[in-house]
């Protein structure tokens, strides 16, 4: 489900709770809080899902830029290992232009990969244009990882999370997180405080019904 079916999905359920006119007001307290959980628990589900998918998209586009096929030859292993050490010598994008002009007419394609992933670590645009020209699909790679966002990013993450965050139902907004915890805790036919039933068969026959997608 997306993020808006979820929190319509929600919002219908608290509305039948609250149009009820057989539940007493802490059955619908218990009813609210459940829902409440039940959405965020969604929300909270959603927003881990899609930091993992673009953590694994933006890592297989840098794959794909940068990355080299996967190979256990000592020989390749060793050529990498020592490309990526010449270019992190690179400090300056005057002296990285050379060593890629160099490494193409060389033929040095694993050297000149790594000079252009020093280039984007260090944003040389020069140098990437350059290597760029040489490859087809980097520019089009290159423009889809610079738009997909970046979960690290910290105004993203904030303004990631405060999207995935269910409002309290109105009947519980005076209370803590952790009023509305206990709430959401209580069995459906138990007791809401000592012996006082939180509410009678129909009640229970009708919540049950509710949280299965029946209607109230």
């Amino acid at each position: 489900m997306t993020r808006e079916q979820i929190l319509d999905a929600y919002n219908a359920k608290l509305k039948r709770i609250q149009n009820n006119r057989v539940y007493s007001d802490h059955a619908k307290q218990v009813m609210a809080a459940k829902a409440y959980k039940e959405a965020q628990d969604a929300l909270d589900q959603l927003r881990d899902n899609t930091t993992a998918q673009l953590r694994t998209r933006r890592a297989d586009l840098q794959r794909r830029m940068f990355g080299h096929a996967d190979s256990n030859d000592p020989n390749a292993l060793l050529a990498r290992r020592n490309a990526t050490d010449r270019a992190n010598q690179l400090d300056d994008p005057r002296t990285a232009a050379d060593e890629l002009r160099h490494a193409l007419d060389q033929g040095d394609s694993i050297l000149a990969r790594a000079i252009a992933k020093r280039a984007a670590d260090y944003g040389w645009g020069d140098v990437l244009d350059a290597y760029a020209d040489t490859r087809p699909d980097f520019r089009r790679l290159a423009e889809e990882y610079n738009t997909t966002p970046d979960p690290d990013d910290k105004h993203w993450a904030v303004t990631h999370a405060f999207n995935h965050v269910a409002p309290p139902p109105a009947s519980l907004i005076t209370l803590q997180a952790h009023e509305i915890d206990r709430l959401a805790q209580q069995d459906l036919d138990g007791p809401a405080s000592g012996t006082t039933p939180t509410m009678n068969a129909a009640d229970v026959a009708a919540v049950n019904a509710l949280f299965r997608g029946g209607a109230a």
